[in-house]
């Protein structure tokens, strides 16, 4: 990984300093001691991306940017909880998802949805989580493994998500036919969304590449119920690649489906 460092907070513990050690190591990438300095100071004197251990979470500082990114599951805790209180969202709805199935997120991003399929498919169900870029599936799996959000249900389905770090498409290739149930696309949308800035601090790192027909295609052979995209609602490719598109009146997204079922 290159273009990152690793340092702790500012007057870390023992634990803090141990753990930025494991952590530096574990992705290749240098260990510098904190000494003081303020991240900005660190950013420019090491021309380098800055990811800093914290007591409780992991914060990556982006050379450009002034906000730093950090896993938090936002929108996707007020998801969770309604979904609790009424086994209710357009997500999982237009994923057909129920109890034990299996699927593949193929653009994790921050986990949002993939916290949702996990709620729904439960203890018996499997949900694998694909992100091309090493930083976001390394802070938001380890997002995932150590958040606690105090609601068990919520924790529980964050522990289950299989986070992946690879191109949703080389998994796609080397996959068996029909082993997951649902393959779901959240691609970055053609046109931009107002609301969507959480992302904003780590944008320059995602992989800004598009849902080809080749993926799709493995898709329809790797599912064995349906395929789902997440578009803008201008977006070409439903129309492109096959989708039949849901229509949500008012909606900036809409989802599009490919049936695979009799």
């Amino acid at each position: 990984m290159e273009g990152v460092i690793v340092t702790t907070s500012g007057r870390p513990s023992q634990r803090i300093l141990e753990r930025a050690l494991a952590i530096s190591k574990q992705l290749q990438v240098p260990f510098i001691q904190r000494k003081k300095r303020s991240v900005p100071t660190m950013k420019t004197i090491y021309h380098s991306n800055v990811l800093v251990v914290e007591e409780d979470r992991l914060t990556f500082h982006s050379r450009g940017e002034q906000k730093p990114f950090f896993f938090h599951p936002n929108a996707a805790m007020f998801r969770a909880k309604h979904w609790l209180k009424t086994r209710e969202d357009p997500m999982v709805h237009a994923c057909g998802l129920t109890k034990g199935d299996r699927i593949f997120d193929a653009t994790l991003g921050l986990g949002s949805d993939a916290i949702l399929a996990s709620l729904a498919v439960g203890q018996s169900g499997r949900v694998i989580g694909a992100e091309k870029s090493k930083i976001i599936s390394f802070i938001v799996g380890t997002g995932l493994k150590e958040y606690v959000s105090y609601v068990p249900k919520v924790d529980e389905a964050l522990r289950r998500i299989e986070v992946l770090s690879v191109n949703h498409l080389d998994w796609l290739v080397n996959a068996p036919d029909h082993s997951v149930d649902v393959v779901y696309f959240d691609p970055m949308f053609e046109e931009s969304v107002t609301g969507s800035d959480g992302f904003e601090p780590i944008r320059i790192h995602t992989a800004m590449e598009t849902i080809s027909e080749q993926a799709v295609l493995e898709a329809k052979r790797v599912a064995r119920k349906r395929v789902v995209l997440k578009d803008h609602f201008r977006s070409t490719r439903f129309q492109t690649l096959g989708f039949h598109v849901d229509v949500r009146l008012s909606a900036t997204f809409h989802y599009g489906t490919i049936e695979l079922e009799d």
